[in-house]
């Protein structure tokens, strides 16, 4: 699947201003250490999907450069409250489908719209954290065939990195006898790497060739509620 520019308007935006400062470097060129949650309700039902991007330190600085920030150093609530709305509003876009694909038995679902997106930022360590929530619509009941969600920029400006394998992915309110799991992304081959490195940091979609590549390099957990 392609990745519209308008997709990345809001993100990229960004991204420009540090990537005509930096040494030429090629895709990709925003790291995320995330973190994944499924919410159950009271019926057992998947109800919705929670994500968790903590940027790396060079993206975050530069996507702060310009906010108003009070005499502690602290970014202003405005500022954070801003940037997080014009995240979502590209990420919201079906192209991007939040970086993330959901299926029941092998059956795509759908989400709704994004609630409680919010963006924080710790000085200590000069990181920001962008956490949001997307809602199943309509939920479903997880059984032993099990529900996978797939995370991944298939053009590979961000590369995600997930902590704990399993446990990357938490359970909450889930029925006690579901089961999490995680296949990490497989690793690219030597060449593939090569021609990624060699991609200019001005270019913002990859070629065929190199989109069908690093489709492999989602990141894929399993649910599933014998």
């Amino acid at each position: 699947m392609m990745i519209s520019k308008k997709t990345y308007a809001g993100l990229l935006l960004i991204v420009a201003q540090w990537l005509s400062l930096s040494v030429a470097q090629a895709h990709p060129h925003i790291y995320i250490e995330g973190g994944v949650s499924l919410v159950f309700n009271s019926q057992g039902q998947a109800t919705s999907l929670r994500q968790s991007w903590l940027f790396d330190e060079l993206f975050s600085t530069y996507a702060l450069q310009g906010m108003t920030r009070d005499q502690s150093g602290q970014v202003a609530r405005a500022e954070l409250e801003k940037i997080t709305s014009e995240w979502m509003t590209s990420l919201a876009e079906p192209e991007s489908h939040f970086f993330a694909k959901i299926t029941l038995a092998g059956k795509p679902l759908t989400f709704g719209a994004p609630n409680h997106a919010q963006t924080t930022w710790d000085p200590k360590t000069s990181q920001l954290v962008l956490s949001f929530e997307v809602p199943i619509d309509p939920p479903v009941k997880v059984d032993a065939k099990g529900l996978e969600v797939d995370i991944q920029d298939p053009s590979y400006f961000v590369a995600f990195d997930y902590k704990g394998g399993a446990r990357a992915i938490k359970g909450i309110d889930a029925p006690w006898q579901c089961k999490f799991g995680y296949m990490p992304p497989r690793p690219l081959d030597p060449k593939t790497e090569r021609l990624l490195w060699s991609i200019p940091p001005t270019q913002k979609e990859l070629p065929e060739n190199l989109r069908e590549a690093v489709r492999q390099l989602s990141h894929q957990f399993t649910v599933k509620c014998p």
